[in-house]
């Protein structure tokens, strides 16, 4: 489809496929998986890869299981012509570079597929312009900019790939050895050595080659002359060229041209028959893809449903307790508190050096001034504080145990003595100042090292040769609920897949020693071990991750003798534990969350956000309005997604209706009901494995294993007829209620005044539309119907208009 100089096919593979190329050639995965062996890489394409061949580069498809592709190629000559240059190199591979979004190529190659199937016009002028629309966005943005710089040549240098692109750039013309070694800085010794190592072939055989093929390609394609395809090639004439041609083919041009002819009218391949065209048309390749829910029938007539519990509302994680000593970060708390309505607001690293309270080297004196101030603070706004005891340092964490600053902040206790002094005092201090009736509404929890790797510093509480940290725990539990009997106090922190063995061991003790927490909490993010034994986080492919942590948890409680009614506190949870990664401040975090509570009702007492603010992740690289932290508002509190997120689930009904994996609906007293919808889809294969730092490109890269539309239709029964409904749609995707997408129309600029800030926030709202409907006499049913593209959240209020 196409002519011999831009073209685009399909094709079906089922056993190895190898060759060299001497157009550029781009392969898209359309059907199964394949693995391209492509200049010492081997690349694992799954659905909707695309993979970019330089010409002149041998490659070989391997691995084929169900595979459909298409592929696009374009002449040299034809990508000189029109980019007037000869020089161009490009790095197109969707399998390795995460950091790219490869979806505008996606939907060439959908319209170019569903064209190949259906044929709609005519002529060829409609696929040619989608392959030339192809081969700008190449150019455009997948162009590699720096190559032909001085320095070393090596076999897996990209410039190796700049040499290739020269000389078939060039076959019709003289392509002079000496010209090309000037260009990449090197004697013409050195590039003939380090050429003939790379390719097996001399330099001058090679480039002889490479105008034999595409000689070929010329005349198996095309109705030039033998002297027209000769000087194309860059033979001087045809005699030369019949003679190169023929110790090559072992036949000449015009035989060659006869016997192509002669194989293409009786062989029927399968990529170009009417039977994969067929297929194609079936599968609906090409058009939008959409995913479609069965109709819902919802029955809304009071009575029905039952209480449930929002347990995304009891807490909020606001970081160090030291960062509330700023009014920045006050500001930050009340705002949420204002807004969202949480029960409580965890803090840790309550023995911050920076609030001077003790040296930890001896027993008292204390001074509380400084903390004071903060739990003043706290108690006036009726702001509940969860204080978690444990000892963490300051991170800017990032994957694999890396990170970018580490400050160990907390005190240093000398001996258990002293440790066990400080809490007494502390308690009763508070006590004191805030009354018991007070400090009895708080939480107290005891971690035993925060949410570190084992391989980050042991964190004990105290210096102790026989340091144990249960003996603390129950140390801890006991002196507070010596003076405050009705405080909720329990703890022990961890992950399930990291301390499983400790998390036994520690209940076991529990329920021997009597001793009965008032909570168990958790830390939740969504790793496993790596299979390999490699050090450090993979992300699991397990959409199922969290409902498989909680169900292991309570089974290893239930197991231990400990009460197995103890409630379940989800106390750090996110989609990742990086606070660099622009996924934080995406809409896709936003779906992540609600598509999670949605599906997590009932399995847990709490989950605590991580975090509230980005304030907690504030260090010397955080330079832009956004920059990945898990806050749910930026430092200039700018709202992202994930506060919309749970802005919309606070704003559901306190009566459960129905729930499904995409939805859930519910009511409200005055009659109201509330619809939330999600289309929520995790991360493919290929990403769970890479380094989850990256750039902000990656946000609207292929990295899902689902991008397509979701399909909802509910049909609401047991509404009052003759009453009109309004329904009220608030919607937050991509283009609704993205900070990040509007900052993107900034270029990212880091240096925007106030204005320009505040009037990104202000735009970055979902979306609001509004209908009505009358319901007929003995009519009590209304049709919505939602079409949701990928990571989007919609809240839909009906309720009866006064009209």
């Amino acid at each position: 489809m196409g002519n011999a100089e831009i073209k685009y096919t399909v094709k079906k593979a089922s056993s190895e496929v190898s060759g060299i190329q001497t157009n550029l050639t781009l392969l898209f995965l359309l059907e199964g998986s394949f693995t391209v062996e492509y200049y010492d890489e081997k690349n694992h394409m799954q659905k909707d890869d695309i993979l970019l061949i330089s010409p002149g580069i041998p490659f070989a498809i391997t691995d084929c299981d169900h595979v459909i592709y298409g592929e696009a190629s374009f002449s040299p000559n034809t990508i000189a012509q029109i980019t007037d240059s000869r020089k161009m190199i490009f790095y197109c591979n969707s399998v390795t570079d995460v950091e790219k979004s490869y979806d505008g190529l996606r939907e060439i190659f959908l319209e170019l597929t569903k064209e190949f199937a259906e044929g709609e016009h005519q002529t060829r002028a409609y696929t040619d312009s989608l392959l030339l629309r192809l081969l700008d966005l190449l150019v455009e943005e997948f162009q590699v900019k720096d190559i032909g710089t001085k320095g070393a040549l090596s076999g897996n240098d990209k410039r190796m790939k700049e040499i290739m692109q020269y000389i078939l750039a060039n076959l019709d013309q003289e392509i002079s050895l000496n010209e090309l070694a000037d260009r990449m800085f090197i004697s013409p010794s050195t590039l003939s050595r380090v050429f003939r190592k790379n390719t097996g072939q001399y330099f001058a055989d090679f480039v002889l080659e490479m105008r034999i093929k595409n000689a070929m390609n010329l005349l198996s394609h095309t109705g030039s002359n033998v002297t027209q395809i000769a000087l194309a090639c860059g033979f001087t004439n045809s005699a030369s060229f019949n003679r190169a041609f023929k110790k090559l083919v072992h036949m000449t041009p015009l035989e060659y041209r006869n016997h192509s002819e002669s194989t293409q009218a009786d062989d029927v391949d399968a990529s170009s028959s009417e039977a994969i065209r067929e297929e194609l048309i079936k599968k609906d390749f090409g058009r939008k893809q959409v995913n479609i829910s069965e109709k819902i029938s919802v029955d809304v007539t009071s009575g029905n449903g039952k209480a449930y519990r929002k347990q995304w509302q009891d807490i909020i994680n606001l970081g160090s307790i030291s960062l509330l000593s700023a009014a920045n970060m006050q500001f930050h708390a009340l705002y949420l508190n204002e807004q969202l309505h949480f029960k409580y607001y965890r803090v840790w690293n309550i023995f911050d050096r920076k609030l001077m309270i003790t040296d930890g080297d001896r027993i008292g004196p204390y001074h509380y001034d400084m903390i004071d101030q903060i739990f003043d603070f706290l108690v006036t706004n009726n702001l509940k504080p969860f204080l978690d005891f444990g000892r963490r340092p300051n991170t800017a964490f990032r994957t694999y145990g890396k990170s970018l600053y580490i400050q160990e902040d907390c005190i240093d206790f000398k001996s258990k003595e002293i440790w066990q002094s400080m809490i007494r005092d502390f308690v009763s201090h508070l006590v004191l100042r805030y009354g018991a009736d007070e400090v009895s509404t708080w939480i107290f929890e005891l971690t035993r090292n925060g949410f570190h790797d084992k391989d980050v510093a042991d964190n004990r509480l105290y210096e102790d040769e026989h340091y144990d940290f249960f003996e603390a725990f129950e140390f801890f539990y006991k002196a507070i609920k010596e003076k405050l009997p009705g405080a909720s106090v329990g703890g022990i922190g961890g992950t399930v897949i990291n301390d499983r063995s400790y998390l036994q061991d520690f209940y076991r003790r529990c329920a021997k020693a009597d001793l009965k927490p008032d909570f168990v909490s958790l830390i939740v993010f969504p790793y496993t071990k790596s299979e390999t034994g490699e050090k450090g986080r993979i992300l699991s492919g397990n959409e199922g991750y969290e409902q498989n942590v909680f169900t292991e948890c309570r089974n290893i409680i239930e197991t231990s003798g400990l009460d197995d009614s103890i409630e379940l506190k989800i106390t750090e949870w996110n989609n990742t534990i990086s606070n660099r990664n622009y996924l934080n401040d995406s809409s896709f975090r936003a779906a992540f969350i609600t598509g999670k509570m949605i599906r997590l009702l009932g399995t847990v007492d709490s989950v605590g956000i991580m975090g509230g603010s980005d304030w907690i992740s504030n260090y010397l690289d955080s330079a832009g309005i956004l920059n990945g932290g898990v806050g749910l508002i930026s430092k200039d509190t700018i709202r992202k997604p994930a506060f919309y997120a749970l802005d919309f689930l606070n704003q559901l009904g306190n009566t459960l209706i129905m729930k499904g994996k995409h939805y859930i609906v519910t009511r409200k007293d005055n009659g109201d009901i509330y619809i939330l919808t999600c289309n929520q889809s995790w991360f493919k294969n290929s990403y769970l494995i890479k380094n989850e730092d990256f750039g902000i490109e990656i946000v609207d890269s292929h990295i899902y294993n689902n991008d397509k539309s979701l399909e909802i239709e509910f049909e609401i029964e047991g509404l009052q007829d003759g009453k009109v409904y309004c329904m009220k749609q608030r919607t937050l995707s991509r283009q609704h209620g993205s900070a990040l997408a509007e900052w993107k129309k900034f270029q990212y600029d880091t240096k925007l005044n106030r204005p320009d800030v505040k009037y990104i926030d202000a735009i970055s709202i979902p979306r609001l539309t509004q209908l009505k409907e009358r319901l007929e006499p003995g009519e009590h049913r209304l049709n919505i119907k939602l079409i949701m593209e990928p990571h989007e959240i919609d809240l839909i209020h009906i309720f009866i208009s006064e009209e």
